[in-house]
């Protein structure tokens, strides 16, 4: 009986060892997560506070960021009109065409999304050609459905271009978004495919090779960029790590190194700033800013083909992807970060402290 108790009591305290265990596993999962939560703009912002706090200067100031302006893309050649008098002229039931129109000029396809829009341009260019076919060419439904076409195929592009700055998913690419890209920067290769893809339509519009366009497969390459949000999340991060970057050099700039690297005084000051340095940038915030940028070298030249050619009404947009420009997202960028190396070397030379 006593052998039983004995047993029964190392049991207890097996289970209480085993849930000692499993709660120590559990807060040092927890404190893990909560340290690898710190947003890149968050750690920047104590890199910042650290350097003025070690330099006893207040902290340094940076301009609030706003969204790139982007104005309206409207086609202004008119198509309804054109559109009813096909139905009222061609008796088109034989063919494809005369769901199509009807669906589209239904309640349902006057709230159609840009997407939608740009699909039935598609798909009337690819099924008029077979109901031409069966048309007289001297009928009046021929003359009406050959003039909607050329139309139509005019139009294209303008209406692909709507879909850039009319699509939400689209459109807020440019826009800036609290969200942050993970270190893995988890969606970069399947947006890389989304935005090749619409840059092969684009490329297929404007060398009018519309039986090749998959019409359909447009809904799906919006859902993956949906899915990821990886544009969006990239342009606001290398655009807020770019003026966080510009402004701690500012402020950097003023400080006088001749002063607090004196050979003849203590450089214990320097050595605090030196280790807030490497802490902060050199351990956390320059290789996230190495893989921002990496990120954004392998879609600049996508963003380029779909966003450029639309410059004379969209000059902050032009602004951010001109490759001559200083201004270009990824240049300055890279600049930004350029000259903030440059004045951390500057201070390692004149204070003779090794960075190591």
């Amino acid at each position: 009986m006593n052998h039983l108790k004995a047993l029964k009591k190392s049991h207890q305290q097996g289970n209480q060892t085993s849930q000692f265990g499993y709660l120590c596993s559990l807060l040092c999962c927890l404190l893990l997560l909560c340290a690898c939560t710190d947003k890149p703009a968050d750690v920047y912002l104590e890199y910042q506070q650290r350097l003025a706090n070690a330099l006893d200067k207040p902290t340094p100031d940076t301009a609030k960021l706003t969204n790139v302006a982007l104005s309206a893309v409207s086609n202004n050649k008119p198509t309804n009109a054109q559109q009813l008098s096909i139905l009222q002229l061609a008796q088109l039931s034989h063919c494809k065409l005369n769901t199509l129109i009807a669906e589209h000029n239904s309640q349902l396809g006057k709230l159609a999304s840009p997407a939608s829009q740009l699909i039935y341009q598609l798909q009337f260019i690819q099924f008029a050609p077979q109901c031409l076919d069966s048309l007289e060419p001297d009928s009046k439904s021929y003359q009406a459905i050959s003039n909607e076409l050329h139309n139509k195929k005019q139009q294209l592009l303008d209406q692909f271009k709507q879909l850039l700055y009319k699509d939400p998913e689209l459109k807020r690419t440019w826009q800036l978004t609290g969200y942050t890209l993970d270190t893995n920067l988890a969606g970069l290769v399947e947006t890389e495919l989304a935005l090749q893809s619409l840059v092969n339509l684009k490329q297929q519009i404007i060398q009018q090779q519309y039986a090749q366009i998959d019409s359909q497969a447009l809904y799906p390459l919006l859902a993956q960029l949906r899915q990821f949000n990886f544009n969006q999340a990239l342009i606001s991060a290398v655009r807020q790590q770019t003026q966080l970057n510009n402004s701690t050099s500012n402020f950097l700039a003023n400080i006088e190194l001749s002063t607090l690297c004196n050979p003849l005084k203590n450089k214990r000051q320097a050595q605090i700033l030196s280790n807030v340095f490497k802490k902060y940038y050199l351990q956390q915030l320059q290789p996230y800013q190495a893989q921002l940028s990496g990120a954004l070298e392998r879609l600049m030249p996508l963003y380029q083909a779909l966003w450029q050619d639309s410059s004379p009404i969209q000059p902050q947009l032009t602004a951010l992807l001109s490759p001559a420009q200083p201004s270009n997202i990824l240049t300055a960028f890279k600049e930004s970060t350029k000259t903030h190396v440059i004045w951390w070397q500057k201070f390692y030379k004149t204070c003779e402290i090794s960075p190591i």
